[in-house]
């Protein structure tokens, strides 16, 4: 590694945003698998700040590491940081796909309801991938989890949901319903629906 891309880590996990910020870029634009094995060796020291950093840093290098890793960063104590994390895994929406789909589902019911709705954003960018954890999500679900997984559904348009959306109607929560609504009719199947 030279010592620009060491300044440049250092950056990162400086503290100073606008920094930070100018590393990122400048790291993005250097890109590949050593650049994202430093970040994850300075995980483990990095205080939340910094987690933070690394974890933008890797939403801009493209690699199965880096998706992999912002995996494990849903599970941060920090909500800012698992926020990032997602953010990060939407903008990666081309890697990890069902792995990466799965671990935002498990945190729809976050703590954070910034986190939850992060997380319901970057599974609509991962679309067909994330269908079918979605539709579990949505049929055995706690209610929170049903309307983000109902809500992630609308603008992927599946047809392989419609029986699932169609079945969501009868949810016992009115906002799983208007959802499930919205999903059907962008899809055309919902003006047939109701229809008398």
């Amino acid at each position: 590694m030279t010592r620009e891309m060491g300044d440049l880590f250092e950056a990162i996990v400086s503290g100073e945003d606008e920094r930070a910020e100018l590393a990122v870029l400048a790291l993005s634009a250097v890109g590949g698998d050593e650049a994202v094995t430093a970040l994850v060796r300075r995980l483990p020291e990095a205080d939340s700040d910094g987690r933070w950093w690394i974890a933008r840093a890797l939403a801009t290098l493209p690699t199965p590491q880096a998706a992999a890793t912002l995996i494990e960063l849903l599970n941060d104590p920090e909500s800012d940081v698992r926020a990032c994390a997602a953010l990060a895994l939407g903008e990666l929406h081309a890697l990890g796909g069902a792995e990466a789909a799965g671990a935002l589902i498990a945190h729809l019911a976050d703590e954070s309801a910034h986190v939850a709705e992060v997380c319901t954003v970057a599974l609509r960018r991962i679309g067909a991938a994330a269908v079918p954890g979605l539709l579990r999500a949505l049929q055995a679900g706690i209610p929170v989890e049903r309307i983000r997984a109902a809500k992630a559904l609308v603008p992927i348009e599946s047809h392989e949901a419609i029986p699932a959306l169609i079945h969501a109607l009868d949810d016992e929560n009115a906002i799983v319903t208007h959802y499930a609504e919205d999903a059907l009719e962008r899809m055309g199947v919902g003006l047939v629906l109701l229809q008398p």
